[in-house]
């Protein structure tokens, strides 16, 4: 008979062989020691030599049912994974887990869906927990469901965010970068160099405003005047520069920094001659062929991390909520210098 024709190996046949009952046969298995059944080592041998025999493979769905640790964490990302490039933004997340989750002695299940709820995707697409096999569930994206989030919560099952969130009606786990810390630290660095009028092009779309709580904080403690503006158009930012004497920008994302290297350009501005850069997006960027000067997101310490914070939370669902913000690297790069006199 070929192979998907067999008949899955079961719990019964297992009991058969052994000569125990489907009982002991699930006991031994899932590895209980404090349950109500004591098994003999011989019998637990005997059971173990029908299972290597048979070819007997536990149902990861059954032992969940069971209250069996599957040793499967799961991984949902709200954003499109594939195809997987090295410079693709959530490829470090993800080497970090898997390295994380190996030295663990866990597997993986990655979810994804084609389904949509209201066009973004969800854990709940098919209407029920897509990461229920899995024994807890490590999620990422920025087109997240909140009410995916609330409903986990409210089931109790053990997820960490990959990325800072938080909810009004639960307390979540996440493991985040330091974005306050890193944005005060480079404007510190603007004003070691001599620049007293630093000011921040911000964006709406980011989920924490970490980065924009890291200027206010800078500015505040260097007694620098607060010079945030956004949605603004590239030649209305060239003309709020030059009118507040601004010679350093800090730049929220990259395509601020697409729109406005040419308009730069236009306007006689150079790169960092006139104007210092500093770039808050993690990647490395360049601007009029100059190494943008900025911050590093510690992807992949954060994937490991996430790994260890979410099955310390399935040991002890107690635990939580647990949640760690890693350092974020400075990149020196070459657009922030010192003002000319």
């Amino acid at each position: 008979m070929g192979q998907s024709q067999r008949r899955r190996v079961s719990q019964a046949d297992v009991a058969k062989a052994a000569g125990v009952s489907t009982s002991i046969v699930s006991t031994v298995v899932n590895g209980r020691t404090d349950g109500p059944i004591r098994v003999a080592e011989a019998t637990r041998q005997r059971v173990l030599t029908a299972v290597a025999n048979l070819g007997y493979i536990p149902d990861p769905a059954a032992r969940r049912l069971a209250g069996a640790r599957s040793r499967v964490l799961g991984v949902f990302t709200y954003e499109a994974v594939f195809p997987l490039a090295s410079p693709h933004f959530y490829h470090e997340f993800l080497i970090g887990i898997e390295q994380a989750a190996e030295e663990a002695d866990h597997d993986l299940l990655l979810v994804t869906s084609s389904r949509r709820a209201a066009d973004r995707r969800s854990v709940y697409a098919t209407g029920v927990n897509g990461l229920r096999l899995a024994d807890g569930g490590l999620l990422f994206g920025s087109t997240i469901l909140s009410e995916d989030l609330a409903r986990l919560s409210e089931e109790g099952y053990p997820f960490v965010f990959v990325g800072e969130r938080h909810l009004e009606s639960a307390e979540l786990s996440f493991v985040a970068a330091d974005y306050v810390g890193a944005t005060a630290e480079l404007v510190h660095r603007a004003h070691r160099l001599g620049h007293r009028s630093i000011g921040f092009l911000e964006a709406h779309d980011e989920p924490i405003a970490g980065r924009i709580v890291g200027y206010d904080r800078a500015a505040t403690e260097l007694a620098l005047p607060h010079l945030r503006r956004s949605d603004l158009a590239p030649p209305a930012v060239i003309e709020w520069i030059r009118a507040n004497g601004i010679t350093a920008l800090v730049l929220h994302n990259s395509e601020q920094l697409e729109t406005l290297a040419p308009a730069l350009v236009a306007a006689g501005i150079r790169v960092p001659d006139d104007l210092s850069l500093i770039g808050l997006t993690g990647e490395p960027e360049e601007v009029h062929g100059v190494a943008l000067s900025g911050l590093r997101i510690p992807r992949l310490e954060m994937g490991r991390e996430g790994v260890r914070l979410l099955v310390q939370l399935i040991d002890d669902p107690r635990s939580g909520p647990l949640r760690t913000r890693l350092a974020c690297a400075i990149d020196a790069g070459a657009s922030l210098v010192a003002p000319r006199p």
